[in-house]
């Protein structure tokens, strides 16, 4: 099986569901596979990654059940995570915890705590609340930035949450490129060397796992750095 994002609900919205939206979004196909682990059956769907810099295939694994029942196998493929949770259910942030725990002993690259939206109410989950107590590499999006529009007047949206997967340096990516081909050597060795950089600090990020907060920011502002350099140079051409 290719790298693999799983995704789990602690809310309304159910795992298929949200799997589903991402290859809605995506526009691509729903392309089923099944297998069995630790007797527990496991559906992933296939999805396709395409940036300038690599092209590659990961599974979207809709996970009916919390985190601390995961096959191993899958644990081992996992390279991203998506958690949905609703900000009215204030115990949510109890899990934490186990979540930031699920991620450092499997060396989750990128994940997501995703819900609707978040309204800023007395009685639900803050942004800033998650954010004192989740880990570094977990995102905070909300599905509809505007919290104050009505249901029917904003659509859900996953763009953060693709952003962040193309964003992401899976283990099994292929260089390549959605731009035609160009006759000047130059300008491909550039942007082959541009991806050299860009992979090595995401490797270099990721290894150090002893690092201090303060440690860990500055390593994060290095990356966005060379990410930064990266997609200025793509705005010139």
């Amino acid at each position: 099986m290719d790298p693999a994002t799983l995704i789990l609900s602690y809310g309304s919205l159910s795992p298929v569901e949200i799997t589903q939206n991402i290859l809605a979004e995506l526009n691509q196909p729903r392309l089923l596979a099944t297998n069995s682990y630790e007797s527990t059956v496991i559906n992933s769907f296939k999805c396709d990654i395409s940036t300038k810099y690599y092209s590659t295939s990961i599974s979207l694994i809709p996970f009916e059940g919390k985190l601390e029942s995961v096959p191993t196998e899958i644990k081992k493929l996992t390279e991203a995570l998506i958690i949905y949770f609703d900000p009215t259910d204030r115990s949510f942030i109890e899990c934490l915890p186990g979540i930031n725990d699920f991620i450092k002993d499997n060396e989750v690259q990128i994940g997501f705590l995703v819900t609707t939206s978040l309204t800023g109410n007395e009685n639900e989950l803050t942004f800033e609340e998650l954010k004192d107590v989740t880990d570094v590499v977990l995102d905070i999006v909300a599905l509809k930035e505007d919290a104050d529009k009505t249901e029917d007047t904003q659509e859900i949206s996953y763009a953060e949450v693709l952003e962040g997967l193309r964003n992401c340096v899976w283990s099994n990516i292929k260089i390549g490129s959605n731009r035609k081909e160009s006759n000047n050597a130059e300008e491909l060795e550039n942007q082959l060397n541009d991806f050299e950089k860009l992979l090595i600090t995401a490797q270099n990020f990721r290894s150090n796992t002893n690092l201090t907060r303060d440690e860990i920011l500055n390593k994060a502002e290095q990356f966005a750095e060379v990410m930064s350099a990266i997609l200025n140079d793509n705005d010139s051409d």
